[in-house]
């Protein structure tokens, strides 16, 4: 019996499926890269799509290996096919306050009278 690739399981793991990706792409003669430049994206951007959310790319992936990204990516899915909306985590940097900004444009403006 031969082993086929396409038959495999694919990977829960995002950074395992990410490699999965790369492998099923590699085996086709493709890349990130190339299906990037492909559709006018980084390489970058291909890959970030291979890991989290991105309903532009997730087709583009899945369809250059075979698949429908509810095959690929089926956290994404419902189970009647439907795009799961994904909530964004916390901000990063946190945000200053419009009292912020005022204290410290004021401090800026008493410097510039005291030079004067």
């Amino acid at each position: 019996m031969t082993h086929d690739p396409s038959n495999t399981a694919i990977p829960k793991n995002p950074a395992e499926r990410r490699a999965w990706i790369v492998y099923r792409l590699r085996s086709l003669g493709l890349s990130l890269a190339e299906l990037g430049r492909q559709t006018g994206v980084s390489a970058q951007a291909m890959s970030a799509a291979c890991v989290a959310p991105n309903i532009h790319l997730e087709p583009v992936i899945a369809e250059a290996i075979g698949l429908t990204p509810q095959e690929l990516f089926p956290e994404r899915w419902s189970e009647c096919g439907r795009r799961l909306t994904q909530s964004r985590g916390p901000a990063r940097h946190r945000m200053r306050s419009l009292s912020d900004h005022t204290a410290a444009g004021d401090a800026g403006q008493r410097q510039k009278e005291h030079a004067a």
